[in-house]
């Protein structure tokens, strides 16, 4: 009796510490021009270069091995708060992310993304024949959204899905030199694809969601063995030597 519940107890713990065992998982994050990275809920990375140079960024957190990870991004094109208008007020920039990771979740119109700044709501404000300054008239809007918008449980099924785009289209922007950060260029995307709104020029600011399927896959962005693998094999090899033990 006493060998059964012992039994019973170790098979409990061997299976929760296998529900919540951990996964690495590692990646790229390129946006133009700026983003903020969350893992179910957790603020991950934060682009370290708000305009220029336009460099990737590699990212490597642990992810949930079972189950569900829920990946977030705030991605920001540089542009004024009040014109939405780059370069001294003097023309529109466009937008782009893409992103990719070692568990084979990579950016896509399967992603959901929701505007929080748009504009200018006019462009005729650019027309120096009707005034004398951009800055006098263009303006922006500002979107609600929820404070926990990135947290695991938000509810996005109102979300529009993402829009895809070329890296054409987007561009590359200003290549970083020598010591300013990683140059997207040299990087293997494989299917990612560029993602925003609707409007390359005029969504500025835009929140973007993925959940994904938590299967521990070690993919491009990561030639190693993935340690939630290892986890599971040191948990089988626990339970069986204490059944062992306890059987002796």
């Amino acid at each position: 009796m006493m060998m059964t519940y012992q039994l019973a107890s170790l098979l409990l713990v061997v299976f929760f510490l296998w529900s919540t065992s951990a996964a690495s998982i590692s990646g790229y994050i390129y946006a133009d021009n700026y983003f903020e990275f969350y893992v179910n809920g957790q603020l991950t990375a934060t682009d370290p270069v708000l305009f220029i140079p336009h460099q990737a960024v590699q990212v490597s957190f642990e992810g949930r091995d079972n189950g569900t990870n829920v990946y977030a991004i705030l991605a920001k094109d540089f542009s004024d708060n009040v014109t939405g208008l780059e370069y001294d007020n003097t023309q529109m920039g466009d937008g782009g992310l893409i992103a990719t990771f070692s568990d084979g979740t990579v950016t896509s119109s399967a992603w959901k993304c929701k505007t929080i700044m748009y504009g200018p709501v006019n462009t005729s404000c650019l027309d120096t024949t009707l005034h004398t300054s951009p800055f006098d008239t263009c303006r922006v809007t500002y979107y609600n959204y929820s404070a926990n918008w990135y947290d695991r449980d938000f509810d996005d099924i109102a979300w529009p899905a993402a829009v895809e785009y070329t890296a054409d289209v987007v561009g590359w922007g200003r290549t970083p030199g020598a010591n300013e950060g990683i140059n997207p260029r040299t990087i293997t995307w494989g299917a990612a694809k560029f993602i925003w709104r609707e409007n390359l020029l005029r969504d500025n600011t835009i929140l973007c969601r993925y959940t994904a399927s938590a299967n521990a896959t070690v993919g491009p962005t990561d030639g190693g063995t993935s340690t939630s693998c290892v986890n599971k094999l040191s948990l089988l090899l626990i339970l069986l030597l204490s059944f062992i033990r306890l059987a002796v």
